[in-house]
């Protein structure tokens, strides 16, 4: 979990820099590396405004080759916490805005880190340098090689009908 302990910040700007693990952003290990996480706190009285900025390395499959590569992705995201008053209901003006009561002592930032990265893959993953790489468009047995008898001889009534056109 990603959680920043808010009890000790005073009025004002805040940077913080993280590099959690990827098990700690609730990301797949064996696909997401090198994770870092700038944030910078903007405190005021009942409210935190969060401006994210998120890198990370993921292990992706090309489309066009199949073969896995290395991309880097990166994310920003701003979120509001705020007193319950301001969190509104689906298509209202405030949709951004996540809860944060006087008795809280942290906020979690792990799922908009991870939803972050998620949505910084592209959705066509194509490694460098598959561009130049030529793509089979045919496959299977392209040649027309007669056969001088059909491999089973059921297939024989079809072959008639073949041969009179």
């Amino acid at each position: 979990m990603l959680t920043i302990d808010i009890t000790s910040l005073s009025t004002g700007i805040h940077q913080l820099e993280f590099a959690p693990s990827a098990s700690q952003a609730d990301l797949d290990p064996t696909t997401f590396g090198d994770l870092q996480v700038d944030v910078e706190l903007q405190y005021h009285r009942d409210r935190i405004l969060v401006k994210m900025h998120a890198t990370a390395t993921a292990e992706l499959t090309c489309d066009r080759t199949l073969r896995p590569y290395d991309e880097a992705l990166e994310g920003r995201y701003n979120v509001l916490f705020g007193p319950p008053s301001m969190v509104g209901q689906e298509g209202e003006e405030f949709e951004e805005v996540r809860p944060l009561t006087s008795s809280d002592r942290e906020i979690d930032l792990t799922d908009v880190v991870r939803d972050t990265l998620l949505l910084a893959i592209p959705q066509r993953c194509i490694a460098p340098g598959a561009d130049d790489e030529p793509i089979e468009r045919e496959f299977g047995d392209t040649g027309d090689d007669e056969r001088e008898s059909p491999v089973d001889p059921r297939w024989s009534a079809l072959e008639e009908l073949k041969d009179d056109e």
